[in-house]
């Protein structure tokens, strides 16, 4: 029952970001007729992608603890090569994700290893956030939480449509950033 609502508390934050996402895009340029189209034509694809999502829930306790973990490090790994060592974000991203792209090789029978890659490299789009917006360690901690998290809620859905993990870390990142804005407003 509560992986039920688990399921739907996550469904419901992906389509808040990509509300989210589109309001913004919508207030940026309000005044241009070709983004509002595209904007509009983005919401009807959106709700076809809705309508046809499935919100089963399947029982994988040791695996959820260990994808929020493998997110952990991979935006932690990201957000240290590119703050600390001034490598490109992207570089920094793109470089985790195939360094831990090789690991499931060396364990083959091991069925939490073949899914490290997903979640790891999900984690370095956290990691890839502007140092502006996250301004330390606890803060890229707090949203790759957040997003292992939303990334375990959505284990069996969004199959086979692309931008998933961006969209999550997107998620992630927005919700941690509104969390620390609301703890800074009461200190």
């Amino acid at each position: 029952m509560i992986k039920k609502h688990i399921k739907r508390l996550s469904f419901f934050l992906i389509i808040l970001s990509h509300l989210g996402f589109l309001a913004a895009i919508l207030f940026e340029k309000q005044n241009n007729f070709f983004v509002s189209i595209f904007v509009l034509i983005a919401i009807v694809l959106l709700i076809v992608t809705y309508k046809k999502t499935s919100l089963k829930a399947e029982n994988h306790d040791l695996e959820h603890v260990l994808t929020v973990a493998f997110v952990f490090f991979g935006a932690i790994i990201t957000y240290v090569l590119s703050t600390s060592l001034g490598i490109n974000t992207v570089l920094a991203a793109s470089s985790v994700g195939l360094f831990v792209s090789f690991i499931p090789n060396f364990f083959k029978d091991n069925a939490f290893i073949k899914g490290m890659p997903t979640a790891v490299y999900c984690g370095t789009f956290v990691g890839m956030t502007n140092a502006s917006i996250a301004p330390d360690y606890i803060f890229i901690a707090l949203a790759s939480v957040i997003t292992g998290f939303m990334l375990v809620g959505t284990k069996d859905t969004f199959h086979g449509f692309g931008g998933k993990l961006g969209t999550l870390a997107f998620g992630g990142v927005a919700i941690a950033f509104f969390i620390t804005y609301l703890i800074s407003q009461w200190i």
